[in-house]
């Protein structure tokens, strides 16, 4: 049975270094954590991939999420941990429903590949750099910590989002060019490739504020395809990197990304990939 592991603090920060071993079992925890590679190099397992961590990598874990590290050189991680509780005291102070959605996309889902969250070294540096300002504040707490914790936690949600590309821009009287819509719709899909009520199309047109006949011809405009075929492309992204990143069967990988059966999975893949699964994997 998979351990779980608590904290009592909304916020926290760990570090330590792991000569051989992570020293953990494979978990879950009941809070949120931001790992980050701060030396060394290994194996990171997160749900059911396999990806190979380096220093500078960040890597984000949700409650549903379960992982663990294999060390293959003597790595040190720095963990922030929090909790819901925390991201909803820092929504508090923002009138910004912007804000709150953007994030709310970052923090309520599971993630699908073990992959390090950060897309360009600028953003790099500044994870990075507020990383340590959080260690310092908590580290040496002082008049107005907890605002200036808050602050900084704040700033470190918003750069996560933009790396993990889960901000919606989507805002009352706001208005965006066809572009950027057709930016933000192919992101919700792609973060909701797997539910399969957000990714139908009167859902889509009710979160983009569009007709259900509307949406669909909009997109197949704009990409030259239908949105059920990003959809299934986006599947095949995500049945690519399970197929070589983890020990799940192909039957398993079948169910998790929500094709019928084992049978409807292959026909799709050979016929997006050209290739049967099992071949793909070999």
């Amino acid at each position: 049975m998979t351990q779980r592991f608590f904290i009592n603090k909304a916020l926290d920060l760990l570090e330590f270094e792991a000569i051989n071993e992570w020293g953990y079992p494979k978990h879950k925890h009941n809070f949120y954590e931001l790992t980050y590679i701060l030396e060394g190099s290994g194996q990171h397992i997160l749900n059911d991939s396999i990806i190979d961590y380096r220093e500078g990598d960040l890597f984000f874990l949700t409650p549903k999420d379960e992982h663990e590290f294999i060390v293959d050189k003597p790595s040190k991680f720095g963990i922030i941990k929090f909790t819901e509780q925390f991201f909803i005291e820092k929504s508090s102070f923002t009138s910004s429903s912007y804000w709150r959605k953007n994030l709310e996309t970052v923090i309520f889902h599971s993630n699908v590949i073990a992959e390090s969250i950060i897309s360009n070294d600028d953003d790099k540096a500044q994870l990075f750099g507020l990383y340590q300002l959080i260690k310092n504040e908590l580290n040496n707490k002082r008049p107005y910590s907890r605002n200036v914790l808050t602050e900084l936690f704040g700033a470190l949600l918003i750069v996560l989002s933009r790396n993990l590309k889960s901000s919606m821009k989507k805002k009352e009287n706001l208005y965006y060019s066809d572009r950027e819509k057709v930016d933000n719709i192919l992101t919700y899909i792609r973060q909701n490739a797997l539910d399969k009520e957000l990714v139908k199309l009167k859902t889509i047109a009710k979160e983009f504020n569009m007709s259900a006949n509307y949406v669909g011809l909009f997109i197949k405009k704009h990409i030259g395809i239908s949105i059920q075929q990003y959809l299934m492309q986006t599947k095949m992204a995500m049945a690519e990197k399970l197929l070589k990143q983890s020990s799940l069967s192909i039957k398993e990988i079948s169910d998790k990304l929500g094709f019928v059966d084992t049978s409807h999975f292959n026909r799709m893949f050979k016929k997006y990939r050209a290739i049967n699964p099992s071949q793909f994997k070999a």
